[in-house]
């Protein structure tokens, strides 16, 4: 139910390259380039931007960075609690969208 919710809100956005988990346990991994899933410069540091953005909206989740190599990859994790209602991951679904709509624009990406 949740990455059917992300892929939804977040699935024509080109920098992400790949949404994928196991229940609530998701992950979203953004790229500079879908086809060849060539990852952002690391300079970029999307994924704490993202995270940055989150903490500002209240939302809870787990950026990562170096998930390619070591030094090149972002990705951040989506883990609420196994209770939560369809109603709750929609609102969270909403809030890490502008998240990462947020992060894009502040790159020039958006």
């Amino acid at each position: 139910m949740l990455q059917d919710l992300l892929r939804a809100s977040l699935g024509k956005i080109e920098a992400v390259g790949d949404i994928r988990g196991r229940g609530f346990f998701v992950g979203v991994e953004f790229v500079a380039d879908r086809a060849s899933k060539q990852p952002f410069d690391p300079s970029h540091m999307l994924s704490a931007r993202i995270g940055r953005q989150a903490v500002q909206r209240g939302l809870m989740c787990y950026p990562l960075s170096g998930n390619v190599d070591g030094t090149r990859g972002d990705a951040v994790i989506l883990a609420p609690p196994y209770i939560t209602t369809r109603e709750q991951l929609q609102e969270i679904v909403g809030l890490f969208s502008d998240c990462v709509l947020a992060a894009l624009r502040d790159i020039g990406r958006a």
